[in-house]
Order: C-alpha cells, then structure tokens, then sequence
C-alpha cells in the first residue's frame, strides 16, 4: 500500500457487511472498522467491541480501547489492515463478532440508517472489487 493513501476494504458476514477503512491523517491513519447490517443498512463502527480489541494486542490503558476509530502510525497501518482481515475471514471469529453485534443493536447502540440501502448492491460492489485484484 501506498504509505499515504486511503484504502477500504469491504468483508461479507452473515448479517453483517464489513469495512475495514485507513484514511491518511496527520503522520498517521484514521482506522476504522464498520459493520453494516444487512437488513436494514444501519452502521456502527465497532474497533472498540472486545472481540475485536483482543485481536490488536493493545494495552489495556492505550486510549484507543474506549474509541471507535483509532489514529495509527504509519508504519503499523499495514498490520493493522492485515489483522483486520484475517479476523473477517475466520468464521469462528467472525461468528463471535456478529453475535456481540447482534446483541450491542438490541440494546440500540446502532446509528446512521442508511438511505436507500440495497445490501445486494453492496455486494457486487465488493465482488466486483475482489475480481480486480
């Protein structure tokens, strides 16, 4: 990856749809990771869901634990994508981050409804993404 250019990468759950996104800040990378619900194309960022911090081998005091996008270093950027996707990819994790999803949109931590959102169309996008690689 170009060290300073924005990068998404898009992972097909279950009942989630994923994006894993590193957009160039300030000698660093906003990181964020959000899941979409497929029903009803809600979206939540969802870095600071414990599934998902155990995976980064962050420090129980790094401020970015509480944070539902992170600012990285440069240099870390890449392993940061990479692990992302490794996690999205594993069915087992990915079964247990949907189902703390599922249980974090009961309680009504889900926002920003999505106008006009059409999963399907979403996927051929990702596919479509996939097959230019």
């Amino acid at each position: 990856m170009k060290k300073r250019q924005a990068r998404i990468k898009r992972y097909i759950g279950d009942r989630y749809l994923f994006e894993v996104e590193s957009t160039p800040i300030s000698k660093g990378f906003a990181f964020v990771i959000t899941a979409i619900d497929r029903s009803s194309g809600k979206r939540s960022h969802v870095n600071n869901l414990n599934g998902i911090l155990s995976e980064f081998d962050l420090d129980e005091d790094d401020p970015r634990t509480g944070e539902s996008d992170w600012w990285v270093p440069t240099k870390e950027v890449e392993r940061f994508q990479v692990r992302a996707g490794e996690m999205l990819r594993s069915k087992y994790k990915l079964k247990q981050i949907e189902s703390t999803l599922d249980e974090d949109r009961m309680l009504g931590e889900w926002s920003n409804i999505r106008q006009e959102w059409n999963p399907e169309n979403w996927i051929r996008l990702c596919e479509g993404h996939k097959a230019t690689q």
